[in-house]
């Protein structure tokens, strides 16, 4: 990625305690906005500025705040800001990566197949497996949006904690 690349990023939430075990904060950002503490983290490993905005996005403002995007990235975790999200996508035919986590399931959804889940309870970001399961799908993603920006090539992937198999090792 160019550092003339312009990444803007929207979320409301702040860094909790609960965020350090499973998403890129430090202990020190425990309530900073998230969108600070992921530029502050950006930069210091990439050198790339982020354009953070402290923001709900909404039906009424996702139109706004994706003009002049190239690609979209979609990791809200909750049903009404990821309709917004794809309304305004499609308004504006602009492409949209989904990434989502449940309990014990996660996908990398290219728009024109992704259906917005309901919201569900609980947070799956609390459970056992749950950062293994998100650096998983950002794996996943890297791959997909690698081969989208190389040959156009969108692809869609998931996977379950069970597809996540360990087998002992027999040495004879």
């Amino acid at each position: 990625m160019s550092p003339n690349t312009k990444l803007r990023v929207l979320d409301h939430d702040r860094v909790e305690e609960r965020n350090l075990a499973n998403q890129p904060y430090l202990k020190h950002q425990v309530g900073k906005p998230k969108v600070a503490a992921l530029a502050e983290n950006v930069f210091r490993i990439s050198g790339q500025r982020l354009d953070g905005q402290q923001k709900t996005l909404t039906r009424g403002n996702a139109t706004r705040w994706m003009q002049d995007c190239d690609l979209v990235v979609d990791c809200f975790d909750n049903h009404e800001a990821r309709l917004a999200l794809q309304m305004a996508c499609r308004q504006s035919k602009t492409p949209c990566i989904h990434l989502g986590l449940a309990p014990d399931y996660g996908e990398v959804v290219w728009d024109e197949h992704y259906r917005v889940p309901p919201d569900s309870p609980g947070d799956p970001c609390g459970k056992p497996l749950s950062r293994t399961l998100a650096l998983f799908a950002i794996v996943l993603f890297d791959d997909i949006w690698r081969a989208y920006m190389q040959s156009g090539t969108r692809r869609n992937l998931c996977f379950t904690s069970g597809d996540l198999k360990v087998s002992c090792l027999v040495l004879r």
